[in-house]
């Protein structure tokens, strides 16, 4: 037998074979599809957490917007009846004040149907906004003074919600604060207005305080919300 015959037969022996077998490939597939089912969830919840940040940020700003007017005007904006607070402290975060919203007043996990409703984007039920000022601020004729807020680091200004309104409500009243993140959705306040899809858990909204601090809340009671210290 010459030489290239034995390196023929070497090659088609059954213990040199050249590539994969069929166990090896779904061995292969399967520890795949393991280490996909593990880095999935954790991609979809460090964008989840990066969205959330951004969003306290708006809501820092938000707060800070808010101060920085009372200053000027010695009382806070106007959460009813117009001209409403966000667009009374556009001036305060660059912009004129004939601009409604967007911007810093739009939460980037505050996710609709677009209008042709091929697609998604944020921005709250209308579009340009996704918070709301507590509804015992600026209300009616009355102007909420710095003096007036008895309990400043524990009185919400600013929160997530739907888009719905200029006015931040309180839960049981049926409140409208939204706990799209960590898992919630935009259906995840109590207030129910239509929104398309399921019905969101109530897991964790962006929240500022009239002291300037940002936290992330998983209720929203009236006591965060009344001027007096509670």
């Amino acid at each position: 037998m010459n030489v290239k015959s034995r390196f023929r037969r070497q090659w088609d022996s059954p213990f040199n074979v050249g590539g994969f077998t069929l166990i090896e490939l779904l061995v292969v597939i399967a520890i795949i599809a393991i280490v996909a089912s593990l880095l999935f969830p954790a991609i979809g919840r460090a964008k989840d957490k990066g969205k959330t940040t951004q969003c306290a940020s708006n809501a820092r700003q938000l707060v800070m917007a808010a101060i920085m007017y009372e200053q000027d005007m010695q009382y806070y904006p106007t959460t009813w009846p117009p001209p409403l607070w966000y667009t009374q402290l556009q001036p305060y975060v660059g912009r004129k004040e004939t601009v409604a919203g967007t911007g810093i007043f739009i939460c980037p996990s505050s996710l609709q149907k677009n209008a042709s409703g091929s697609g998604m984007r944020a921005g709250g039920f209308l579009g340009f906004l996704a918070y709301a000022q507590n509804i015992y601020i600026g209300a009616g004729t009355i102007k909420v003074r710095a003096s007036d807020v008895l309990d400043p680091e524990g009185t919400i200004i600013y929160a997530d919600t739907d888009g719905w309104d200029a006015g931040l409500y309180p839960d049981g009243t049926p409140g409208n604060v939204c706990y799209r993140h960590s898992g919630g959705n935009e259906k995840s306040a109590e207030m129910d207005r239509g929104i398309a899809g399921r019905k969101g858990a109530k897991r964790r909204a962006n929240a500022s305080f009239v002291g300037g601090q940002v936290q992330l809340i998983k209720a929203a009671p009236n006591r965060l919300f009344t001027l007096a210290r509670d």
